[in-house]
This record gives structure tokens, C-alpha cells and sequence, in this order.
């Protein structure tokens, strides 16, 4: 009987150790497929990363290639028109002295030669981008600056230095004050700039709003949101794009944050008076990382 029972035993332990035996190897397997998991959760975050910045740049790319067709399309008409003007003093000019009929042909000649020039150098630019080499788009938009369409030279000097005054452009460009206001209030009414006290010229809103990208900063540590912000704040001084950021921070990091009521509420207060009206950036350099200090030391 006592045989009985304790073969049954014996059993029955090993039973249990096949079953913990299993129930290892199943947590080994589990354990596997949670490492892959968030392997190719971290890798989708970093395609998503990666899609979202060529998307930025294909953006980038069309705008500054819509700005080169019109820089092409001003140089063609120059042409033409020089074409035209050179046939219109043809026949007006064979009564004259040919040496005055040679001079006039000469300065046509050299001014279509500086267009073709004009030309190859923005055909080299414009195959660089589309190439995709590095520096590509900067040298694009210095050569618009070079030789484009005044109204397109204009508006990317107002683009790379984010204000312009009209009596800088008029100087920057060699020309009248008054031409620098009539291609300055087409640009308004086209929705590309804005005029501020009369003679200070900003980008339109839509070139100075930038998106804090919400869903990868939610991804990050409390710090690192923080070490994201002030950079960003580096990018724009447009107030309603800083307020919408650091409204946004708050978002993300109320949840992250324990005992953070205090620090939320000053955030809060901050994006508020950004929103009312533009305060000063470089005070908000220093704002952030006060914060970023702050939320380090509720650990």
C-alpha cells in the first residue's frame, strides 16, 4: 500500500517538474518575444522618425524648386524681351552709323551670355538637389538670391534672415525704394510675407508656424522633452508656434511627472502670456532649462 502511494508520488513530482520544466521554457519564449516586440516597436518609431523627416524635406524641396520655375520662367522672359528689343533696334537703327548699331549688339550680346551663365548655374543647382547632395538646397537658394526673379530674391532673402527692412532690401538688391514696395505688397497679397510698422518685412505665418511633433516627444524621458523644447525655441520666435509648444510639453509631461502640479501651472502661465503677445527669446532659453532643473529635481 505504502509502495503504492509513494510511486504515486513520485509521479506526481514528476509530473511537476515536466510542468515547471515546461512553464520555463514558455516564459523563455515569452520573454524572446517581448525582446523582438520592442525591438520592432523601437525600429517602427525610428522609420516613423525617418518618414516624417523626408516628408519635411520633400516640402522643403517643392517650395524651393517652385520658387526656381519662377526664377526660370524670369529669365526666359528677359531673354525674350532682349530678343525683341535687339530686332525693334535692328530696324530702327540701320539709318545709324554702324558703329553705333555694333555697340548696341555688343551689350546685347553680353547681357543674353550673362543670362546663359545666369542659367547654367542654376541648372548645376537645381540637378544637385535633385541628386540629393548635401548642401544642395542652400546653394539653390543662393544662387535664387543671385539671379532669380526679384520678387523670388526678395522673398528668400526674407526667408533665410526671418526680418528685412525695406531700405536694406532697396540697398541689398540695387534698387528703388518704391519698386522694393510694390514687389513687397504683391508678396502680402500673395501670402507670403507680412509688413510690420510699415518698412519691416517677416515671413508669412505659414513659413514661421513649425509643429512640435507631439507623438515621438511623447516618447522620451521628461529631460530629454525638455532638452527638445529648447531647441526648439532656437528655430522660431513666432509667439503663437512657441505658446502651442510649450502647451504641448504640459500635455505630455503632466503624466510623466509626479509633483508637478507647481511647475505645470508656471508652463501654463508662460504659453499664456507667449500667446498674448511676443515676449523675449532668449529669456525663454533660459525659462526652459530653469524647468528642465526643476523637473530633474523631482526626479
Amino acid at each position: 500500500m505504502s509502495d503504492d502511494v509513494n510511486d504515486r508520488l513520485r509521479d506526481k513530482t514528476m509530473q511537476i517538474v515536466s510542468l515547471n520544466q515546461r512553464v520555463e521554457a514558455l516564459q523563455a519564449q515569452l520573454s524572446g518575444s517581448q525582446r523582438r516586440c520592442a525591438q520592432f516597436t523601437e525600429r517602427i518609431s525610428e522609420l516613423e522618425t525617418a518618414l516624417e523627416e523626408k516628408n519635411n524635406e520633400i516640402q522643403l524641396l517643392t517650395s524651393e524648386l517652385s520658387r526656381a520655375k519662377g526664377a526660370l520662367d524670369s529669365m526666359g522672359r528677359e531673354m525674350q524681351e532682349i530678343r525683341a528689343q535687339q530686332s525693334q533696334q535692328m530696324g530702327k537703327r540701320q539709318s545709324e552709323p554702324d558703329e553705333s548699331v555694333k555697340g548696341e549688339l555688343e551689350l546685347a550680346q553680353m547681357t543674353i551670355e550673362r543670362l546663359r551663365e545666369d542659367l547654367k548655374k542654376f541648372s548645376a543647382a537645381a540637378n544637385s538637389v535633385v541628386n540629393g547632395e548635401e548642401g544642395s538646397v542652400e546653394s539653390l537658394r543662393q544662387i535664387l538670391l543671385e539671379i532669380g526673379d526679384p520678387k523670388f530674391r526678395i522673398l528668400n532673402l526674407v526667408l533665410s534672415q526671418k526680418t528685412a527692412r525695406v531700405d536694406e532690401i532697396a540697398s541689398t538688391f540695387l534698387m528703388d525704394v518704391s519698386r522694393v514696395n510694390q514687389i513687397v505688397d504683391a508678396l502680402q497679397a500673395a501670402g507670403e510675407v507680412e509688413i510690420q510698422d510699415g518698412s519691416t518685412i517677416i515671413p508669412a505665418r505659414k513659413y514661421r508656424e513649425t509643429a512640435v511633433p507631439k507623438e515621438e516627444w511623447a516618447k522620451l524621458e521628461p529631460l530629454d522633452v525638455f532638452a527638445r523644447l529648447e531647441e526648439f525655441v532656437g528655430k522660431t520666435d513666432d509667439n503663437t508656434t512657441l505658446a502651442n509648444a510649450i502647451e504641448t510639453v504640459v500635455e505630455i509631461l503632466e503624466q510623466k511627472l509626479a509633483r508637478s502640479g507647481a511647475l505645470m501651472f508656471q508652463m501654463r502661465k508662460t504659453a499664456d502670456a507667449w500667446r498674448k503677445q511676443s515676449q523675449n527669446v532668449e529669456e525663454l532659453h533660459y525659462t526652459v532649462r530653469e524647468w528642465r532643473a526643476r523637473a530633474q529635481a523631482l526626479g
